[in-house]
């Protein structure tokens, strides 16, 4: 049933007007109601944000069985929904910053790139490495990790990961630490699945020369590692900031790269 789930939010985020997920970002809300009471002991944080997990795991007991599986199905696929990014990173994310671009209009596109996703660069080069590993890294974090845990721990686990990864952002709560290192190990082995599978639709023995000690480094953050993969298994050079159309090759590779992953999800779904 997981790999249906997965294929019919794929259908969903690719056909509907939720490319960006559930118009409500729950879960997102939630973490950061528990976020904005830092006083709270961390008892009570911990308790309040387990509260929608323990809520779905009772609803998922209380359907289960019931109309051959289609209410768990439903609420499978809707939990997931929650889960996945709000920024839609093949399309809408860039999509400004690629007609300025396009355009040759360099600070345009630098003044985009600093509204819409915080990136502040030098120059063009430092510009279009930094959009482009943007985009990579919310592929990342917003499709792949929530997948990955959802295969593994069911719609529970990628729950807990979009929490987590909300709680992280507030520097002064008292959870904030906890959250970093859990979201850090939870991200650790989807993002370096990524980078493999970049590099197998991508140039293979450059990504690999590049990055052989850094995807076993524990410490290397995912996000630096998923950026670094994507510019190595790239066919065109970062030095070519003069041409139009910067975004379809990135684009490209990202979709050749979710590809392996439904491939090879569809074939351990026929094993089980």
């Amino acid at each position: 049933m997981n790999f249906l789930v997965l294929l019919l939010v794929a259908l969903i985020l690719k056909f509907t007007p939720w490319r960006k997920g559930f118009p409500l970002d729950l879960l997102g809300n939630w973490a950061r109601r528990v976020a904005a009471a830092p006083a709270r002991p961390k008892w009570q944080a911990l308790g309040m944000l387990a509260l929608p997990l323990l809520l779905v795991g009772l609803l998922l007991w209380l359907v289960e069985g019931i109309g051959y599986g289609v209410l768990t199905l439903l609420v499978h696929t809707f939990v997931l929904l929650l889960c996945v990014g709000r920024n839609d990173p093949l399309q809408a994310m860039t999509a400004q910053f690629e007609q300025a671009w396009e355009r040759g209009d360099r600070e345009a596109a630098s003044l985009v790139a600093e509204r819409d996703m915080s990136i502040r660069a030098e120059n063009s080069v430092e510009l279009l490495v930094s959009v482009r590993k943007r985009v990579v890294w919310e592929v990342c974090e917003g499709y792949l990790v929530p997948a990955f845990w959802y295969l593994l721990l069911g719609p529970l686990g990628a729950m807990a990961y979009r929490m987590l990864q909300q709680l992280k952002k507030p520097a002064e709560h008292p959870l904030r630490a906890l959250a970093v290192s859990v979201v850090h190990a939870l991200e650790w082995l989807p993002a370096r699945l990524m980078v493999l599978s970049m590099a197998l639709v991508g140039h293979f023995e450059r990504t690999l020369a590049a990055l052989g000690e850094v995807l076993r480094s524990w410490e290397v953050s995912a996000e630096q590692v998923t950026g670094q993969g994507a510019e190595a298994a790239l066919d065109a050079p970062d030095t070519e900031v003069e041409h139009r159309s910067v975004m379809p090759p990135l684009r490209r590779l990202l979709q050749r790269c979710l590809f392996v992953w439904a491939v090879a999800i569809a074939f351990l779904s026929v094993l089980a």
